[in-house]
């Protein structure tokens, strides 16, 4: 039986990491199958385990994959901004609709359907644990960049912590997620929208 170029090869795993990352955002880790996602790119229920290895497998480099596009687009969005005020509302309406709608437009983020399972499993899992760390000191960083820039402009006091606020601003966005967790579809994009801009507005005061 002839092999398949590498170039097909790597079109069909991208074809999987992109119905695995539907499928976890949509239906959580347990009830994801790996028979449905093999189903919704065409494949035989067997031959999704031609490039990953299990369940878990196919879920770490999903959840690696949605890290690394979170980063760089919204990295690449924020920096186009030219105000600090317009940078954070950018990033409070990337993750307000990445808490309530995740994957929905161009730029994906990690949704509440693969942090609530990795959170849940940080402690027996040393790779879901450098990817959960990993994440949250790539947008601390970014949220302190534009920190810092609301401290240069006189937009917050010179005084400002703001390696301390950049990480409390981290843990209230990650809050959306698990209040949306905890309260399905009535906690909308009205409800993390009010709390996220209640903050920002409280900060960056005209």
């Amino acid at each position: 039986m002839p092999r398949i170029s590498k170039e097909r090869e790597a079109a069909v795993r991208a074809r999987i990491l992109d119905a695995g990352i539907r499928a976890f955002e949509r239906d959580g880790f347990r009830r994801a199958s790996m028979n449905g996602i093999a189903t919704a790119v065409g494949l035989s229920s067997g031959a999704i385990y031609t490039y990953f290895d299990s369940k878990e497998d196919l879920f770490l480099q999903a959840f690696a994959t949605l890290v690394q596009d979170e980063e760089e687009r919204l990295t690449r969005a924020v920096a186009a901004e030219s105000t600090t005020r317009a940078k954070a509302r950018l990033a409070v309406d990337f993750f307000v609709d990445v808490a309530v709608a995740p994957s929905s437009d161009g730029m994906r983020g990690v949704g509440g359907g693969f942090l609530v399972h990795a959170w849940a499993h940080s402690d027996e899992s040393p790779q879901i644990r450098r990817q959960l760390l990993y994440r949250r000191q790539q947008f601390t960083s970014l949220v302190r960049s534009i920190v810092e820039e609301a401290v240069a402009r006189g937009e917050l006091p010179a005084a400002t912590d703001t390696a301390g606020l950049s990480g409390a601003i981290g843990s209230m966005f990650d809050g959306l997620l698990v209040q949306r967790a905890e309260a399905g579809e009535a906690f909308g994009r009205e409800d993390a929208r009010r709390q996220a801009d209640a903050l920002i507005g409280a900060l960056l005061r005209d």
